[in-house]
């Protein structure tokens, strides 16, 4: 069996994965690896225009991401939105940030993305996207939810602590989008 020497943050664009999880790795002494940043480096096919996103090669991620791992006495966090693609053989633990729907469709037109990008990435917040994709590729037994929704980034940080210390986090089920927004009356007014 492979070193268990990866911790994967993931959750979608906007849930602030990037900044906790600097302040975590420096915190905790772990080395951090951007996906994204990742896929920069000679990992990207192309961009898909319709959808305003880059296409990844995977294969060539997992290759890139096998060479650091193996071997490797330093623990990691690796963070993206496609935390999945981390090889489940090194994952030790996968921490899935959630934000209510409503509030990511705000952070994201802040951030200027484009009306489309913004529908997009809150129906696979709304319907558990990264989730699914966390427990698929790593097994509901190392996955873990954190709802941020109301919680500051000093208050995120520290849930995201406690769970890598095995103290903290919610099983994977516990935030339902969907029927928290439709017993609030909410849904219909985020879906148009």
């Amino acid at each position: 069996m492979a070193n268990l020497n990866a911790i994967v943050v993931t959750g979608t664009p906007g849930v602030g994965k990037t900044t906790v999880s600097k302040l975590i790795a420096q915190q905790k002494g772990f080395r951090i690896i951007e996906l994204n940043a990742l896929a920069k480096e000679g990992r990207i096919e192309g961009k898909d225009p319709e959808r305003d996103a880059m296409i990844v090669k995977p294969r060539a991620i997992k290759a890139a991401l096998k060479k650091v791992l193996k071997g490797s006495r330093d623990t990691f966090l690796i963070e993206g939105h496609f935390g999945e693609i981390v090889p489940q053989e090194y994952v030790k633990l996968a921490i899935v940030i959630r934000i209510d729907p409503e509030l990511l469709k705000e952070r994201l037109a802040e951030r200027g993305y484009a009306e489309s990008k913004i529908k997009e990435n809150v129906e696979a917040e709304l319907v558990d996207s990264c989730l699914i994709g966390a427990m698929d590729a790593f097994g509901e037994e190392r996955v873990r939810e954190i709802d941020a929704t109301s919680l500051s980034q000093e208050a995120l940080v520290g849930e995201i602590s406690a769970a890598i210390d095995g103290k903290g986090g919610l099983p994977v089920g516990s935030v339902n989008w969907i029927a928290k927004l439709e017993k609030e009356g909410r849904i219909q007014r985020l879906l148009r």
